[in-house]
C-alpha cells in the first residue's frame, strides 16, 4: 500500500544486487488501478543505509508536488528505488549531512564496507587487516590487489567509454597499485626513498576505494537493465496511459538511464513508458550516448518519449577528478591530463559529450525551457549545485534545490 509524499502517492521499490525485486511496495498491483497518470521515480546513487536515500526523496518530492498545476495532482505519485549501494566511509557527508569522517583505519573501512560484498564479508575483513599492518613485503601487496580486484563481481554493462577501471583488474599487481599510489594524499618519497612502501599502500588503499566504485557503478547498470527496465514495461502493461519520468543521481543515474537498455525493442518514441529522463550529477560516462564512441546506450535516446536531460557542475569534484582518476591506468591513451579527463569524464562535468546536444543554464523555479522530444540537453548547473558538503566530493550531492526539481517538472510537461 502506498505510503505519502506531500498528500500524493509514494512507493518504495527496493532491488537486490542483481536487479531481482526485494519489494515492490505494492506499486504494481496499485497501478492497475488507473489513478496515477504521472509517476515521478527516482534512484539514489552511492549511500551506505535507506535513510540517506528516503530524506532526498522526501526533500525532492515535496519541492515536486508543490510545482504541480492543481489539475494534475490527484493524477501523480512518485517512486523511490532503493538498491544496494555504497559509499567508502571518507568520500562524502554522512546520511544527514556534514563533514565526511577522518581517514578510517584498515579495520574501520573492512567493517563499513563488509555489509556491501555478501557472501565476501572475510576478503574484506583481510584487506583491512592488511591496510592495518602494512608489510613491507611485496608478496602481500599481491595478495591485496587479487583480493581488492576480485571484490569485483557483477559483469559490466557499458561500454569501453564507462569501464576504464577494468584496467586496475587486468594490470600487474605493481603496476596497478603504483599508479594508485600518485593520488592526491600520497606519502613524500619515491621508488627509491625510504616510503616507498607507505607510497605502496597508499596506492593499496586507493585500489580498494576504486574496485568498490567499480563494483557499485557495474551494479547500476544490471539493476537499471536487469530490475527497472522489466519493471517500468509491467506498469505500462498494468497501466496503458501511465507516463513516467526518470530522475537519478549519481550511480543512480547510471541506474535509470540503464533502464532504458531493459525496455522490449518496440517501446520506442509514444510506446515507450518514459516520458523524460533527467541525469542529477551522473557518474558514468558523459559519452553514455554519443553514437560515435559507440557509447552504450546510443542506440536507445528513442526509448524516451521526452526530453533527455543532465545537470552538470564544474564545483562537483566527485565526476570532476575522481571519477577519471578511477581510470588511471588507461592514461597511456591521452596525450595530456586535459585529454585524459574528457575520454574518461563523467556525465555530472560537462553533460552528454556528443554532436546535437543543446547547451542550456539551469533556471530558476518557473523558468521556461523549451524541450523538444528526443532532444538531448545538457544543464550547467554550477551557479546553483556549488555547496561543498564533503572534502572529498564537493557538491555533488548538493542537489536538493527548487531550480534541480523544477527542471524535473518542467521536462515531464507538467509546468504551472
Amino acid at each position: 500500500m502506498a505510503a505519502s509524499i506531500a498528500d500524493l502517492p509514494y512507493w518504495e521499490v527496493e532491488f537486490n544486487q542483481d536487479g531481482s525485486i526485494v519489494s515492490d511496495g505494492g506499486l504494481v498491483a496499485d497501478s492497475a488501478g488507473g489513478g496515477v497518470r504521472d509517476l515521478f521515480l527516482f534512484s539514489h546513487g552511492w549511500n551506505n543505509s535507506f535513510s540517506g536515500a528516503r530524506s532526498l526523496y522526501r526533500d525532492m518530492f515535496s519541492m515536486i508536488a508543490g510545482m504541480l498545476p492543481a489539475e494534475r495532482r490527484a493524477a501523480t505519485g512518485f517512486v523511490g528505488v532503493l538498491w544496494p549501494s555504497l559509499l567508502f566511509p571518507e568520500d562524502g557527508p554522512a546520511d544527514g549531512g556534514g563533514p565526511p569522517p577522518v581517514r578510517s583505519s584498515g579495520a574501520q573501512l573492512a567493517t563499513a564496507l563488509a555489509p556491501a560484498f555478501p557472501g565476501q564479508e572475510q576478503q574484506v575483513r583481510t584487506l583491512g587487516a592488511l591496510l592495518d599492518a602494512r608489510p613491507q613485503d611485496g608478496a602481500a601487496l599481491e595478495e591485496f590487489h587479487a583480493l581488492a580486484t576480485g571484490l569485483v563481481t557483477t559483469a559490466e554493462t557499458g561500454g569501453p567509454e564507462d569501464n576504464g577501471e577494468r584496467f586496475a583488474v587486468e594490470a600487474s599487481p605493481r603496476t596497478a597499485i603504483s599508479d594508485m599510489a600518485g593520488t592526491p594524499g600520497a606519502p613524500d618519497g619515491d621508488a627509491q626513498g625510504i616510503d616507498f612502501f607507505g607510497k605502496m599502500w597508499h596506492g593499496a588503499r586507493e585500489l580498494l576505494r576504486t574496485m568498490s566504485y567499480y563494483e557499485m557503478k557495474n551494479r547500476a547498470g544490471v539493476i537499471g537493465q536487469q530490475g527497472l527496465g522489466p519493471l517500468l514495461s509491467k506498469l505500462q502493461g498494468q497501466n496503458g496511459q501511465l507516463r513516467t519520468h526518470l530522475l537519478g543521481h549519481s550511480f543512480g543515474a547510471r541506474l535509470v538511464a540503464f533502464s532504458l537498455a531493459g525496455l522490449p525493442a518496440s517501446a520506442t518514441r509514444r510506446s515507450s513508458p518514459v516520458k523524460s529522463l533527467l541525469l542529477i550529477q551522473g557518474a558514468f560516462s558523459h559519452f553514455a550516448f554519443s553514437p560515435s564512441k559507440p557509447g552504450a546506450l546510443a542506440r536507445l535516446a528513442d526509448r524516451v518519449d521526452g526530453p533527455l536531460v543532465a545537470t552538470h557542475s564544474v564545483h562537483d569534484r566527485a565526476v570532476g577528478l575522481w571519477y577519471p582518476n578511477a581510470s588511471r591506468l588507461a592514461r597511456q591513451d591521452s596525450q595530456g591530463l586535459d585529454d585524459f579527463n574528457y575520454n574518461w569524464g563523467g556525465m555530472g562535468h560537462d553533460g552528454y559529450q556528443h554532436d546535437g546536444v543543446v547547451a542550456l543554464a539551469l533556471g530558476a523555479a518557473g523558468s521556461g525551457y523549451d524541450w523538444e522530444n528526443g532532444r538531448f540537453y545538457r544543464l550547467d548547473s554550477s551557479a546553483v549545485i556549488r555547496k561543498s558538503l564533503s572534502a572529498f566530493s564537493e557538491a555533488h550531492s548538493d542537489i536538493s534545490h527548487p531550480e534541480v526539481a523544477w527542471a524535473a517538472v518542467s521536462a515531464a510537461g507538467l509546468g504551472l
